[in-house]
This record gives structure tokens, sequence and C-alpha cells, in this order.
């Protein structure tokens, strides 16, 4: 972060995740914390948490495979988080 701004990467990365969460039919949510960020989902009531870590732009490119992961997993009628770190 520069200045109380995300850089350019930074926010493409979290542009790009977004997108990819609304086709795919989910929330997504960032929370901010004292060792970083927590990056989850949200789709109709239930939600979790996918990725934790320091730095925004890395989580927003590392949650893109559990994100699809669990799409997929939604798409065969059987939600669960995978597993995935950064």
């Amino acid at each position: 972060m520069t200045d109380g701004a995300f850089d350019p990467g930074t926010l493409e990365a979290v542009g790009e995740l977004l997108a990819l969460a609304a086709r795919e039919g989910f929330g997504i949510t960032f929370t901010p914390g004292p060792d970083g960020w927590t990056i989850g989902y949200r789709r109709g009531m239930s939600g979790d948490e996918l990725l934790s870590g320091l730095d925004l732009g890395d989580l927003a490119r590392g949650a893109v495979a559990p994100l699809l992961d669990l799409a997929a997993s939604y798409a065969q009628g059987s939600p669960q988080l995978p597993a995935s770190s950064v």
C-alpha cells in the first residue's frame, strides 16, 4: 500500500476476483485485521473464509483457485470449502 491507496496490481487482482465471483454466483468479503487480510465468500445464507494473509493482492490472486473449486463443488451439488493456502 502507498499513502493509504492500493497499488494498481492489487486493484487489478481484486477486480478480477470480484468479476469471477459474480460470474460464478458468489459474493466476496474482504476483512482487514491486525495480521493482514481475510478473503471470504458468501452464497445464499452460507459463507466461509477462502484465504488469510498479509498482502491483499497476493490473496486475491490466490483465492481464484479455491473459488473455482468451490464453484465446481456447488455445481455438483455438494458445496465444500477446498483446502488451499497462499
